[in-house]
């Protein structure tokens, strides 16, 4: 009886419900969903580099931190890697096809990314096109093209040049003019020499090492010098090639005798006993701390042409991420690029990294560093040089795939020791080496 009358109201309840809504002018409303929203996705890339100090590693954090900040759906985690180990890890990662999003390299590195295929080069080209190629110093680019196609092996965010560093306060006594051409370089080396007093008019590497190649390199590339034929063949036996060693040669005159190589060439410098020096931006630091900057000029040696060398410190985006990780490591590599962020990446080394970027370049923040106020003219004239940046082995937009290996055997600087030093006769060392590259190039 109980349940019939239950079943009873029950019936009777829902029929009012019916008849309730059906008298309703408004629709009723969908029940508010329970399930919670899903959250944002965040995209996670790393970020390799040769910078692992400990202030360095803060401050590139820092750079981080506001990239994240103002990017919240994208995680940078920062994996540093000592300079010496660097190649090694490199290759390492490559092997294993585990490169991460964004890799920092040097012009070398890239290029061994590049034959690797390891690194999209269609990602950095479009990085650098957001930027604009005419924000850049133009050989700061040339010398990151791919020899194929018109993309880069990188995005420079900085980079060291070298060229000759003098001492203005003894040119000036001697009524000399600065050392950009060759004749101005040589008459300024034999009028500042004064060998019995240990005082030389000029200091450069000749040791069997690459920093000797690199040295030279301004002086062969200042005289036109192309180091292979359209074909490719090496021509180390050139007349051009000739007159560049010839006037190294006689600038060893004046120069302290011996295999110099790093140590030798600043320590001559930032010692008072050379009033030039071939060297990167790198020496600034020393010259700062000897109170010297006052008294320092840069030139780019010029004779047939101007010819400056360097090093581009360039960020590059792997093929191993997929899209959502390749786009955050473009807007990271951007955001580098950025005035605030470059200046403070720069400042981690100053002078001896420069910006590529010419408004940073002229920007009053960039220059603000006591370092490069103490050095005044000359440190804003520096980043210029990345307009003539050349090398041996770059020809009509393209490196020649075996450089890397006439470099690292050492061939170029091995003839110049054997010249300079050991004196032995230049006709025989540059058949010689011409020998060798032909060998290498063979391979």
């Amino acid at each position: 009886m109980k349940k019939r009358l239950v079943s009873m109201l029950t019936a009777a309840v829902m029929l009012l419900s019916i008849g309730l809504t059906g008298c309703s002018s408004k629709p009723s409303e969908p029940a508010a969903s329970s399930a919670p929203e899903e959250p944002k996705k965040t995209v996670a890339i790393e970020f390799m580099h040769s910078q692992p100090e400990e202030e360095r590693v803060k401050v590139i954090q820092s750079i981080i931190d506001d990239f994240t900040a103002k990017n919240p759906g994208i995680e940078v985690k920062q994996v540093p890697v000592p300079e010496d180990a660097y190649w090694t890890k490199m290759t390492t990662l490559i092997s294993s096809q585990k490169l991460p999003a964004v890799v920092e390299s040097n012009i070398d590195q890239g290029r061994l990314l590049y034959a690797e295929d390891v690194i999209d080069t269609q990602a950095n080209t479009e990085v650098i096109t957001g930027k604009g190629k005419d924000a850049f110093f133009k050989g700061a680019l040339e010398i990151l093209k791919t020899p194929d196609k018109d993309e880069y092996t990188g995005v420079p965010v900085s980079g060291w040049v070298a060229g000759i560093w003098y001492r203005k306060d003894l040119f000036a006594e001697k009524g000399l003019e600065a050392p950009t051409k060759w004749e101005n370089i040589l008459k300024a080396a034999q009028a500042l020499s004064d060998p019995a007093n240990k005082k030389y008019g000029i200091v450069f590497a000749t040791e069997e090492t690459d920093f000797t190649e690199q040295t030279f390199t301004q002086f062969a590339l200042s005289n036109n010098v192309e180091l292979f034929d359209a074909d490719g063949k090496p021509k180390f036996n050139t007349p051009e090639m000739k007159e560049a060693i010839a006037f190294y040669k006689e600038l060893y005159k004046y120069s302290p005798q011996g295999s110099n190589g790093v140590t030798q060439v600043k320590d001559a410098f930032v010692g008072g006993n050379a009033a030039m020096a071939v060297y990167s931006t790198y020496i600034m630091g020393s010259l700062y701390e000897q109170k010297m900057a006052d008294k320092i000029g840069f030139a780019i040696p010029e004779n047939k042409s101007a010819a400056g060398f360097g090093m581009m410190t360039t960020l590059s985006i792997s093929k191993a991420v997929d899209a959502d990780q390749k786009e955050a490591a473009q807007k990271f590599i951007s955001f580098m690029l950025e005035k605030e962020s470059n200046i403070t990446w720069l400042h981690m080394s100053p002078g001896g990294a420069n910006p590529v970027v010419k408004d940073i370049a002229a920007d009053e923040k960039y220059q603000s560093h006591e370092l490069l106020k103490a050095f005044g003219e000359t440190a804003a004239k520096v980043p210029e040089g990345f307009n003539e940046l050349k090398m041996l082995g770059f020809q009509n937009g393209k490196s020649h795939p075996k450089m890397g290996n006439i470099t690292g055997k050492f061939v170029i600087p091995k003839a110049l020791n054997a010249i300079l030093v050991q004196n032995a006769g230049m006709d025989q060392e540059i058949e010689k080496a011409q020998k060798a590259m032909e060998q290498i190039v063979n391979e």
